[in-house]
Formats: C-alpha cells, structure tokens, sequence
C-alpha cells in the first residue's frame, strides 16, 4: 500500500481504529461508535458492517497499525500571545484602547 492511498486522519479517529482491531481480536465485543463516524469509516473502505458486527478491512488494519503521523503543532496565535505585553506579574495587558470618556 502505497503512503498516497493513505488517507489521513485524526488522532482521535486513529485510536478508534485501535480499539476496533483490539476488540475485535479479543472479546468480540462492540465499540461505541457514531453513527457519522462509522459512516465515514465505511465510505473509507476502513470497516464493513457484518452479520457478527464491524470489522476492520485490510485497509483498516494498514492504518490502525499504523503509527499515527499527525504531529500536533502548537497554533500560532499561542506566539502571538506569549509576546502580548504583560503586567508586572504576568497577565496579559488589554488591547491598551483609550477610553472616549
């Protein structure tokens, strides 16, 4: 499987797809799973909805085996606000409007 064909999602969605291959590996049992979720997974060709519950196809195995590669980055608006300028003890300061009273 080529990495292109991957098709990438979140790390959320990531730990689902574990917990239906675990599940289904070992007890059987069913994973709780929304209704929009498990139809995007479907529409994925990542599960199939069988007669004994859902499995992962093999392409849902590929991912859920899968380290996920979604590094979280930090917003850049969190930059933005370490350099806002600061009281004397630490606290952001305001956008410093002047009052038209």
């Amino acid at each position: 499987m080529n990495s292109k064909n991957i098709t990438p999602l979140g790390t959320q969605e990531h730990e689902i797809l574990r917990a239906i291959a675990r599940t289904a590996a070992t007890t059987g049992l069913a994973v709780p799973l929304s209704s929009t979720q498990r139809l995007r997974f479907e529409m994925l060709g990542l599960i199939e909805d069988r007669a004994d519950g859902i499995r992962l196809t093999e392409r849902g195995r590929a991912i859920a085996a899968a380290p996920s590669e979604t590094p979280q980055a930090p917003p850049k608006d969190l930059h933005q606000h370490a350099t806002a300028p600061r009281d004397r003890r630490g606290r952001r300061l305001g956008l410093r409007r002047r009052s038209p009273f």
